[in-house]
């Protein structure tokens, strides 16, 4: 499993690619479901981390 990321990775030309972007979205998503479930208010959780992703694509593509 690790090899086949690293090979995902290997294959990005430039400084950040967008499977390098996907992958680490999909393990932060992963870890706030779990932090969501612990904690319990999932719904309010979700929607600050949505509004934090957005602020980042926004800073990454101005």
């Amino acid at each position: 499993m690790i090899m086949k990321i690293w090979e995902l990775l290997d294959n990005e030309n430039g400084e950040v690619g967008i499977k390098q972007i996907a992958i680490t979205v999909a393990i932060i998503v992963v870890i706030g479901i779990v932090i969501g479930i612990v904690r319990g208010n999932m719904a309010g959780w979700v929607g600050e981390i949505w509004t934090l992703f957005l602020e980042q694509i926004r800073s990454l593509i101005s």
